[in-house]
């Protein structure tokens, strides 16, 4: 599993190098953050401590293809938890 873990690295750090402008990223600065394998395909979410995106790379053991998508976060929102509304509002603290 870690081999199919690198090449997921490796593919991440070949799309930032080559098509997003970055000038290097080290390997051992990168890491998974998520990884599955169902069969012949598997998926991972990749990050590292100097990359701002979201890196989603996914094989397909069929086709032997791996696909890399890059997202960027646009927005963080806190949603809180009904029941703590309904305590805070109960309390008299009106959020």
């Amino acid at each position: 599993m870690y081999e199919l873990q690198t090449k997921a690295i490796e593919a991440a750090r070949k799309v930032l190098i080559e098509n997003l402008g970055y000038q290097t990223v080290a390997p051992e600065d990168m890491f998974i953050v998520w990884f599955c394998k169902t069969l012949q395909n598997w998926k991972a979410i990749v990050s590292g401590r100097t990359i701002e995106e979201f890196i989603e790379v996914t094989h397909n053991g069929d086709r032997n293809e791996t696909y890399v998508d890059v997202y960027c976060k646009t927005k963080n929102v806190c949603i809180k938890d009904e029941s703590e509304l309904k305590k805070a509002y109960f309390r008299g603290n009106k959020k």
